[in-house]
């Protein structure tokens, strides 16, 4: 009987440290777990608002926050959740709000290189697309929605591979 209580009482009091430990260390054993905040990031991206404001601003744009994935670079994430446009609570909350891209639009190339983002769209950026205050409202999009990331100063938007003659008024 007295082997028996010996046993009893070591395995209570190892019992009680283990509890200890956990309390002490807040149940983490481990520096390898994942949370939420590694995975997703939080960025702005800008949609045209037609609202109450200066008639001749057609760079007017009003930022609105997405979760993205979070990857090395955020800016494509970003110009994808802008691609999408506005969600349906964002155009309930604010009235006038838009997107001055058109449908279809897809990247096919985004690079960073000296805080210059460089990125290619394909043709569908300027289908249909006339009058400079669109051209104006689409690149200010674009511009504003990256260069309000950190690793970003400046854009050069291109099509097909072409600069030149590119959402110019």
């Amino acid at each position: 009987m007295e082997r028996n209580l010996k046993y009893t009482l070591y395995f209570l009091v190892c019992v009680a440290i283990f509890f200890a430990l956990v309390k002490v260390f807040g149940g983490s054993f481990s520096s390898n777990q994942a949370t939420a905040f590694e995975w997703e990031k939080t960025v702005n991206v800008y949609f045209a608002y037609n609202g109450p404001k200066e008639e001749s601003d057609c760079t007017y744009v009003v930022p609105f926050p997405r979760t993205i994935l979070n990857a090395e670079t955020l800016g494509p994430g970003a110009l994808g959740a802008l691609l999408e446009g506005p969600i349906l609570n964002e155009l309930e909350m604010n009235r006038g709000l838009s997107s001055a891209i058109p449908e279809n639009v897809l990247i096919q190339k985004f690079e960073i290189k000296d805080k210059v983002a460089f990125v290619d769209f394909n043709s569908s950026l300027n289908e249909g697309v006339a009058g400079s205050c669109r051209v104006l409202a689409i690149r200010s999009q674009i511009e504003n929605t990256l260069n309000s990331l950190p690793d970003i100063d400046s854009v050069v938007i291109s099509v097909n591979g072409q600069t030149e003659g590119i959402l110019e008024p």
